[in-house]
C-alpha cells in the first residue's frame, strides 16, 4: 500500500480543533504508513501520484486552503487516490447556499430558504412577501457569525441595500466571540479555559480577515422557533452521534456558544433516520448537521451542515447510534473512523 498523504502544516495554521494531529497518531499506532505533506507548495500535484489517499482536514479560517484545497482534493481524485474530505463531501464546505441546494436536491428537511441576486426582486420580497420574523446570513462562517434575525421590512430593506453596496466583513467579530462565550458560560473553569484559547482565535481572526468582503447577494432563511438549545449530529460511516447545545442567554442562536450537554432522549428516531438518509444522498460518509426542532410541530429540520466539527465533544458523548437506532458504548474517535474508512477503501 502506497503511503496515505496527510496535508499539515504548523507554520500556516496550527488551531487546536485540528485533526490532523490524531490522524497521524492513529496512523502510527496502527503501522498504517503516511506521510505529512505541504499542500501549499508550488509541486504539491507532481507529488500526488506517491500516495495512495490524501487527507485534508482544511479551515474556513484560511483563505489559501478556501481558495485552492477543493481544486487539489478534485485533482488527487482524477488521479486515482481515494480524498477526504471528497469532492461530494466539500463542494459546499463554509457556503450556506450552495448547502441549500444540496438539500433541496436531496428533498432533505430544511426551514424555508430564499437568495436573491438582485436589488430590486430582494426588496420587493422584503416589502411585500416576506414574513417575519427572518434570519439572514452570509455564505461563510460559522459558530453563528454573520447570522442575523430580521424583525420586519425595515430592518430587512437596511440589511440588503448594504449587502448590495459595500456588504459585509465575514471576520469574526472579537466582540461577539467575547459575548457569545460569557453568555454560554456556566462556571469559572469553563471560563478560565476559554480566555486560553483567546490566542489561537485571535489568529484566526487574522487569516480570516484577508477572506473578501461578502456582497452582491442576499440569503434568508425562515426563523424556526425551537425549545432553547439545537443538536450538532454527526453521520461517521454507521454511526450516529450527537451533542446538543443551548442557546445563548436571550439570543435565538447556540453554534458556537460552547453549551454543551448529551440528553439522549433528544435523539429521535426520526432524527436518526433523517441524518443517515441526508449524509447517504449526499455521498457523505462524515457530516455535522445542525438540527432545529421546530416547537410549532416538533418536526426536526437541518439549518446547515459541514464535513467538519469538534469531535472531541463527539467522543465525550461516550457511545453512538446505529442505523438501526441501537445504542453502543464506546467514544467515537471521528479521525481514527475516517483513517480505517480510507485504508478499506484503498484495500477492495
Amino acid at each position: 500500500m502506497k503511503p496515505i498523504a496527510i496535508c499539515y502544516n504548523k507554520k500556516i495554521f496550527d488551531h487546536y480543533s485540528s485533526w490532523s494531529p490524531r490522524f497521524i497518531e492513529y496512523c502510527e499506532k496502527n503501522d498504517i504508513p503516511y506521510e505529512v505533506v505541504n499542500c501549499y507548495k508550488f509541486n504539491i500535484i507532481s507529488q500526488l501520484d506517491k500516495y495512495s489517499a490524501l487527507i485534508w482536514n482544511f479551515s474556513n479560517y484560511v483563505i489559501s486552503d478556501i481558495m485552492e484545497a477543493q481544486n487539489i482534493i478534485k485533482i488527487a481524485e482524477s488521479k486515482g487516490l481515494k480524498t477526504f474530505p471528497s469532492t461530494d463531501g466539500n463542494f459546499h464546505f463554509d457556503d450556506k447556499i450552495a448547502e441549500m441546494y444540496a438539500f433541496q436536491a436531496v428533498k432533505a428537511p430544511i426551514p424555508k430558504s430564499w437568495v436573491f441576486y438582485l436589488e430590486k426582486e430582494c426588496i420587493y420580497w422584503l416589502k411585500n412577501r416576506a414574513e417575519y420574523p427572518i434570519v439572514a446570513k452570509l455564505r461563510c462562517g460559522s459558530g453563528s457569525n454573520n447570522v442575523k434575525i430580521i424583525h420586519n421590512a425595515e430592518e430587512g430593506i437596511k440589511y440588503a441595500k448594504r449587502m448590495f453596496t459595500k456588504g459585509f466583513d465575514p471576520t469574526p467579530s472579537l466582540a461577539y466571540k467575547a459575548y457569545s462565550k460569557l453568555q454560554s458560560s456556566r462556571n469559572l473553569k469553563t471560563i478560565i479555559n476559554r480566555v486560553k484559547k483567546i490566542p489561537q482565535f485571535l489568529e484566526s481572526r487574522r487569516h480570516a480577515s484577508m477572506m473578501p468582503i461578502e456582497k452582491g447577494y442576499c440569503y434568508f432563511q425562515e426563523f424556526v422557533p425551537n425549545a432553547g438549545y439545537d443538536l450538532k449530529v454527526v453521520v461517521i460511516n454507521d454511526k450516529l452521534t450527537f451533542c446538543a447545545r443551548n442557546v445563548r442567554k436571550n439570543d435565538f442562536r447556540a453554534s458556537g456558544g460552547g453549551d454543551c450537554y448529551y440528553d439522549k432522549s433528544l435523539i429521535t428516531d426520526e432524527i436518526i433516520d433523517i441524518a443517515f438518509k441526508a449524509a447517504k444522498d449526499l455521498k457523505m460518509n462524515c457530516v455535522g448537521f445542525d438540527f432545529v426542532v421546530d416547537e410549532r410541530n416538533n418536526k426536526p429540520k437541518i439549518i446547515e451542515m459541514c464535513y467538519g466539527f469538534d469531535y472531541e465533544v463527539q467522543r465525550d458523548l461516550g457511545g453512538y447510534f446505529d442505523r438501526d437506532h441501537n445504542w453502543h458504548n464506546g467514544a467515537v474517535y471521528v479521525p481514527d473512523e475516517i483513517v480505517r474508512a480510507i485504508v478499506d477503501e484503498v484495500n477492495k
